[in-house]
């Protein structure tokens, strides 16, 4: 089981209020816990959902924003 970890090193500086921002904050309150955890809750309660593009009106794969915030240095996973 993998554990979600903030780096708090490194400053998140994102447009309020976009995709990225939401997920970040969501991200952020399950510092400390598993990411099967927040999977759930993000299934349950998508942060964000697109509103063009393939995806639209439905929530974007959680797998794909953990592992955005983990390439960049925003997380760890221990």
């Amino acid at each position: 089981m993998q554990t979600i970890k903030v780096n708090t090193k490194v400053k998140a500086n994102f447009r309020a209020n976009c995709a990225r921002a939401n997920y970040y904050a969501a991200i952020c309150s399950y510092n400390g816990k598993s990411v099967n955890a927040f999977a759930k809750h993000v299934a349950a309660n998508p942060p964000s959902v697109p509103q063009r593009g393939k995806l639209k009106g439905k929530p974007e794969p959680v797998t794909g924003w953990v592992r955005w915030f983990e390439r960049n240095g925003y997380i760890t996973l221990a």
